[in-house]
């Protein structure tokens, strides 16, 4: 597919590490859950140590491969396991989750994203398409997006076309006529691409790209150059 920005109608942006760096985010968010089980579980906090919960995790996505796409049934789930293996009740794990939700969701956006996406809802139709669960209320974002596609237990994740294909039929156009912009070159990239979308890759570390399959139509190193891509032209 040849790329054409002046055919583009709609913006469908990843979230975690395109507008935020993720990994901080995350930690702090295992923080404030395991300073939770010091105080409501302290069972569990005397038997794990975070490192150990890590493990736990990765084992229990080994245990549930149905739940792998959703991020947040993943994390319920584990929660729900921990709980009744000290002899908690199952009901605390909405209350754990809240919390870790909260902290997962006090991200530090990268400079210009309010401005890019000011700039570019005048011009285009805007979309979320994630993997993620963060909050773009609690972020402050919401406004900015017609349309939030969010994988669960009914969305297959990227790089699947499942919500690719959403986003067009939601905006009535073909794939062509949406750009997809993320930082991942295969959820992101690849994904978009096998959907038929146009795709742009944020790469803010110039990272040459790592496939021998066609790379995106475009690309961008800051959120700034991104405004220039989309807005300028």
């Amino acid at each position: 597919m040849k790329a054409d920005l002046k055919v583009i109608k709609v913006l469908s942006f990843d979230l975690d590490d395109t507008f935020w760096d993720c990994a901080p985010a995350i930690a702090n968010a295992e923080r404030a859950l395991y300073a939770w089980f010091e105080q409501v579980t302290p069972k569990i906090a005397q038997a794990h140590s975070p490192a150990s919960l890590e493990e736990f995790r990765a084992q229990l996505r080994v245990r549930h491969v149905e739940l792998q796409g959703c991020v947040t049934a993943m994390r319920l789930q584990g929660l729900r396991e921990l709980l009744l293996q000290f002899d908690y009740p199952e009901t605390l794990a909405d209350e754990a989750f809240e919390v870790f939700y909260r902290a997962r969701s006090e991200v530090q956006l990268y400079p210009l994203v309010h401005e890019l996406l000011q700039a570019t809802q005048v011009r285009f139709k805007i979309a979320a398409i994630t993997n993620g669960n963060a909050s773009l209320e609690q972020i402050g974002l919401t406004g900015y997006f017609d349309k939030v596609f969010a994988a669960d237990l009914e969305l297959k994740a990227k790089p699947h076309r499942d919500m690719f294909d959403r986003c067009c039929a939601h905006f009535g156009v073909s794939g062509h006529e949406v750009l997809h912009i993320g930082d991942n070159p295969v959820t992101d990239v690849k994904g978009g691409q096998q959907a038929g979308l146009q795709t742009l890759w944020f790469n803010q570390t110039g990272e040459p790209w790592p496939y021998d399959a066609p790379g995106p139509h475009f690309q961008a190193s800051s959120i700034g150059e991104l405004h220039d891509v989309l807005v300028i032209g």
